[in-house]
């Protein structure tokens, strides 16, 4: 009978190829990634709350997403855009289209749509965090969105508003700093 004898460095690449994955065993988000493809948007509450409370920007996407829909949290888009705005400003790249969605409310072209948020339609700050999206996208979905829905905005942008929004994106920082959010695939 042959045995196949693993190196400790080859079990360590097996075992970290499985870290940050949504089958990882040991990362709650995506416990909660789970329940939530399946519905069960209490259980998938459950996994994040603790998250937010450690300012997992990826969680705080997510639980804002479980306020606006009113999904195992009270329906409140002013705690979703909170939520929103603090993963946006840590790098999370859902929250910064979110963000540029809630700025834009061109119902058109934008995913998301909340006429009752009490914001303000912006161009510039929409192009702000749609460039920022783009910068920090990981998917291709991601990045495809941002980029249809940037020549949309801009083709209703000044020159002067496009100029603003390029500085402003050049000066941006994650705050407090990047959140590190998650690269699944």
């Amino acid at each position: 009978m042959t045995y196949l004898k693993a190196s400790p460095v080859f079990l360590a690449l097996l075992i970290s190829g499985c870290m940050n994955t949504y089958y990882d065993k040991l990362d709650p988000y995506a416990y909660g990634v789970r329940w939530y493809d399946r519905g069960r948007y209490d259980l998938a509450a459950q996994y994040w709350d603790p998250l937010v409370e450690k300012s997992d920007c990826d969680a705080e996407y997510w639980v804002g997403v479980l306020h606006f829909l009113g999904r195992a949290k009270p329906q409140d888009n002013d705690k979703a855009v909170a939520l929103w705005r603090k993963a946006a400003n840590g790098n999370q790249p859902k929250a910064q289209g979110a963000m540029g969605d809630l700025y834009y409310q061109n119902a058109s072209f934008v995913f998301l749509r909340c006429p009752t948020c009490n914001i303000q339609k912006d161009l510039v700050q929409a192009y702000v965090w749609y460039r920022l999206l783009e910068k920090s996208a990981r998917y291709e979905g991601e990045k495809k969105y941002a980029k249809g829905i940037l020549g949309n905005l801009t083709a209703e942008m000044t020159a002067e508003q496009i100029a603003q929004g390029d500085k402003l994106v050049s000066q941006w920082q994650p705050i407090p700093k990047d959140c590190g959010a998650r690269n699944w695939w």
